[in-house]
């Protein structure tokens, strides 16, 4: 394939979408080209989302995985791994608790194998607006440093044509300074959480990444900078019946010039309890529009949580990936300490 600019390679493109909220626009840069990586799943991989829902569920620890491999079609397939933990702090606050979070991702990306390596830390703080503990709201920052890289001798470009037939050993023509770069970056979010119970919750949440803007510079005469990208993100889930919940979502994003917009539900049939624990299974559609179509599969089990999709893809793209969009997996495992039983009063003397 043949290539004149590495702005063509470092695009990873969100398609143009409507816009969801005039609000959010105003906290835009479009002047970049770089776009992120991302998640058909987006809910299962939630500080990749936004660093706010840091530290916000029922558990101690919750470790998540995720695995994305996308346009397997194409000659060179795009793949993304996720590993992240959180958990909340241990404080003498009434009202307010710390959270703490670690996640690392990798993105291979095209020809090139431009590679995305990301190391953040997350720190969020939520607090509850009710006695009741039903009403939370948390904010969160998301520092962290990341690496891009390219292999350039996996390219082909305009000069190295002869007219005839491609020679390798013809000068690509490229001035390029470097093939990695490293720099620091940082996001932050606000979440809101309603939960008045493990059937009943709405989960609302605005976060904006990239805040540094900073720079990727490949050539020596051009600096592209990392657009701030905001996200608004929602879920909720109810009961329609004993055995069923209806688990509606959305996501909406802007980054640059790109937007993406997916939204769907999930409907999730409780089964019965395996020794004693809750089990459930779920089935979901999402539209990803003018991109694709995301049919999801899950299962909730004791403190696991997996999760399957598969995009099919609806965008220009048909021809070369013959529909065939995106396939992921998720694993979420919430770690919940078990509180022994003390009694109150003791039915007889400890010496007896």
């Amino acid at each position: 394939m043949k290539q004149k600019k590495i702005s063509t390679i470092i695009k990873k493109p969100l398609v143009s979408l409507c816009v969801l909220s005039i609000l959010v626009v105003i906290f835009f840069n479009t002047s970049s080209i770089a776009q992120d990586i991302h998640f058909s799943q987006f809910n299962s991989s939630p500080q990749n989302l936004n660093a706010a829902q840091t530290g916000l569920f029922n558990g101690d620890w919750r470790f998540v995985g995720n695995y994305r491999s996308q346009w397997v079609a194409v000659p060179v397939p795009y793949k993304t791994f996720s590993l992240s933990t959180d958990t909340r702090l241990k404080t003498g606050l009434a009202s307010a608790t710390p959270a703490l979070g670690l996640i690392v991702n990798n993105d291979n990306s095209g020809t090139s194998h431009l590679t995305t390596t990301q190391v953040y830390v997350s720190a969020s703080i939520i607090g509850k607006l009710n006695k009741d503990s039903t009403h939370f709201i948390a904010v969160g920052l998301q520092p962290g440093v990341e690496t891009k890289s390219f292999n350039v001798n996996e390219l082909t470009f305009d000069n190295q044509y002869d007219g005839d037939s491609y020679n390798a050993s013809l000068p690509s023509g490229e001035n390029f300074t470097n093939t990695r770069i490293t720099y620091f970056d940082m996001g932050g979010g606000l979440a809101y959480l309603y939960r008045k119970n493990e059937r009943m919750k709405v989960n609302i949440g605005l976060s904006a990444l990239h805040l540094t803007q900073p720079a990727q510079k490949f050539f020596a005469n051009t600096t592209d900078k990392l657009s701030t990208k905001i996200a608004l993100s929602g879920l909720a889930e109810f009961p329609v019946s004993t055995n069923i919940d209806v688990v509606p979502t959305f996501l909406y994003q802007h980054q640059g010039k790109y937007n993406e917009t997916v939204a769907g539900a999930f409907g999730k049939y409780y089964l019965t309890p395996v020794n004693g624990m809750s089990t459930a299974i779920s089935l979901g559609a999402f539209y990803r529009i003018k991109d694709a179509f995301i049919i999801a599969a899950g299962m909730e089990y004791m403190n696991f949580n997996v999760g399957v999709s598969y995009d099919v893809n609806t965008s220009k793209l048909i021809a070369a990936t013959n529909r065939r969009g995106g396939f992921e997996i998720s694993i979420i495992y919430i770690f919940k300490k078990i509180v022994p039983f003390v009694a109150k009063k003791r039915l007889c003397p400890i010496y007896m």
